[in-house]
């Protein structure tokens, strides 16, 4: 335990608003300070911070106390992390009642303090073992151009190539193998150990108070077919969805510059720290979440996107646009014809270049995908209208009614297109929203009249499989078959399932009874007179409606199949015109292309069959 002396001395040293600031941008209001809360997604400021008292509260959420109870709220830490935490920030040496160097309980500060040791270890062996120097430093000196001021600064290390190193060493420190397990460094396979980390360099991932709670890993040897990053596996502090790699060290120069660069990769932050860029962070390969974005929140309201200039960067690029913008952040995005990406710019401008290189390749989104347009496609109108939709669609995501009528005046301007057209595309494209979010939230209303049509039919094929499943009828004159198993052998032949779940079900089961028919048959042979029917024939009380249709039931039963098929593919055409309208390559819109029009002339063939020449 902490002893009382150390305790007193961390609350009289600790300054609660540079804590407190530290987390979230204060400004000063009198004797006390203001921000935003970080415990809700507020606009006006609502947490209070006062020097004197030493105490701080949230009116939005409604908590508040002292600086302890901050960072146990925003932090998770518990009390004892918290000590720590400020012991660290203010050079405070812990002194303990009681030593206990390693507790065998599995919890949080376990955790920590096994990927601090590790961090430690990877360090270690980066610096003073022959094969980190001659393999990890000259990858990281020489290949990536990185110098040992930023290596220490962001604690780089590198993993052996033995496969139980780190394991061994760490259990020999008196750690215990089912905690370092539980840490995502050591695995299991065959009732044997083994590092899940080796020959790669290392990359330790911090929390905001500086703590190391994850690694990220990156092979050395291009040969080998193990995938090049690793990112630890997730654990009780350790999220990846919830972390942005970089921001500790960023934290007080986003604060500083209101600004946050968001790039892909790991190096991208660091060659662009070393080049004087230091209000950047990364989502760490993995794909941005509304979590990092809110993160991103806590300090600034002003993003900008530096993603690779290439395809797949400027694909990643439109994926996160509607999201930022939901979140109403300020968002600008950097466009590069020649398809640089950040570590490149960072070793070939100066600082003072890189800043003004930067200041004027960063562009709003509406912008940005106008200069995607004009760099993949030609002067194509039919190109153009898919892309004023896209533009409009990220504008219909934003909250605040005068930035959208902002972006409608951009946009009009832009394009040379009546603000009146736009605004009626932009009505059309919400009324559209809300239709969806009423489909989400009561699947079974569908209001689109070729949804209706789909459904009709669905409901009509299970009432003849209900009615008349045992029916034998003539096919093409000499083969015989029953209605169930035309039905069943046409879904079956075009991977058709039905759309609605309740539709689903009902046909499962009839098909699971017809297995069992084999041995048990369930179906209810009555009079001659009197019809034939499924057992399942109860599924009328479930609202499925049951109607008598003996007469032509060949014919009946052929031309709503033709209908149904019409429909489906109409769907899928459909579903493809969409793909088309978001994808950005070439080649891939000449394979939808291929594939919309194969499905049309599949969709002329069936309307022939029902004398519907097209």
């Amino acid at each position: 335990m902490i002893s009382k002396e150390t305790i007193k001395r961390i609350f009289s040293v600790s300054c609660i608003e540079e804590v407190i600031g530290d987390f979230i941008s204060l400004k000063k209001s009198g004797l006390n300070y203001r921000g935003l809360s970080p415990f809700s997604n507020e606009k006006t400021p609502s947490l209070i911070v006062s020097p004197i008292k030493k105490i701080w509260k949230d009116f939005s959420s409604g908590k508040g106390g002292n600086i302890i109870t901050f960072l146990m709220e925003h932090e998770n830490y518990t009390y004892v992390e918290s000590l720590h935490y400020l012991a660290k920030k203010y050079d405070i040496k812990i002194q303990e009642e009681k030593k206990n160097t390693f507790i065998r309980k599995i919890d949080h500060e376990n955790l920590y303090l096994i990927q601090d040791y590790a961090k430690c270890f990877f360090m270690k062996q980066l610096s003073y073992t022959k094969e980190g120097q001659e393999i990890g430093l000259i990858y990281l000196m020489k290949q990536r151009g990185l110098n040992m001021k930023i290596i220490h600064q962001f604690e780089l290390g590198f993993a052996p190539s033995f496969w139980t190193k780190f394991t061994e060493t760490a259990l020999k420190k008196g750690f215990q193998i089912q905690d370092l397990k539980k840490s995502g460094l050591t695995g299991f396979k065959r009732s044997n150990h083994f590092d899940c980390f080796r020959k790669r360099v290392m990359f330790p991932i911090h929390d905001l108070s500086g703590r190391v709670i994850g690694f990220g890993g990156r092979k050395i040897d291009n040969s080998s077919r193990s995938i090049k990053y690793l990112n630890s596996s997730e654990n009780d502090i350790f999220q990846k969805s919830k972390i942005l790699y970089g921001l500790f060290q960023a934290q007080k120069n986003i604060l500083k510059e209101d600004l946050c660069y968001l790039v892909e990769g790991y190096t991208d932050v660091l060659s662009l720290h070393q080049s004087g860029i230091k209000n950047v962070v990364s989502s760490s390969g993995t794909s941005l979440t509304i979590d990092q974005i809110l993160l991103i929140k806590r300090f600034t309201k002003s993003i900008v996107l530096f993603y690779d200039g290439d395809r797949s960067g400027i694909q990643a690029s439109l994926r996160v646009i509607n999201m930022i913008l939901e979140q109403e952040m300020d968002l600008r995005i950097l466009f590069f014809y020649n398809g640089e990406d950040p570590d490149y710019l960072a070793k070939k401008y100066s600082s003072s270049q890189l800043r003004e290189f930067l200041g004027k390749k960063s562009y709003h989104f509406i912008s940005f995908k106008k200069k995607i347009y004009e760099k993949f496609h030609q002067d194509d109108p039919i190109k153009k209208s898919f892309l004023v939709s896209n533009i409009l669609k990220s504008i219909s995501k934003i909250p605040n009614l005068l930035q959208r009528e902002l972006y409608i005046q951009e946009t009009s301007k832009l394009f040379q297109l009546r603000q009146e057209v736009l605004i009626y595309e932009l009505e059309r494209i919400n009324k559209k929203k809300k239709l969806y979010k009423k489909i989400e939230n009561h699947p079974i209303r569908l209001n689109s009249e070729r949804n209706n049509t789909l459904l009709l039919l669905e409901e009509k094929l299970i009432q003849l499989i209900l009615n008349y499943g045992n029916k034998i009828f003539k096919k093409g004159g000499t083969h015989t078959t029953t209605v169930f198993e035309e039905i069943f052998h046409t879904f079956q032949d075009y991977n058709f399932r039905f759309s609605l779940d309740s539709h689903q079900k009902i046909f499962d089961k009839i098909c699971l009874q017809k297995e069992n028919l084999e041995k048990n048959p369930s179906f209810v042979v009555e009079d001659e007179k009197k019809k034939k029917s499924y057992s399942l024939s109860q599924w009328n009380r479930k609202g499925i409606e049951v109607s008598s249709q003996e007469e032509n039931i060949d014919r009946y039963l052929m031309d709503i199949l033709l209908r149904y098929k019409t429909q489906y593919i109409l769907k899928l055409i459909q579903q493809e015109i969409r793909n088309f309208q978001k994808e950005i390559r070439r080649d891939k819109n000449q394979m939808i292309l291929k594939k919309i029009m194969y499905l049309t002339n599949l969709k002329n063939e069936l309307n022939k069959k029902l004398h519907r020449y097209v």
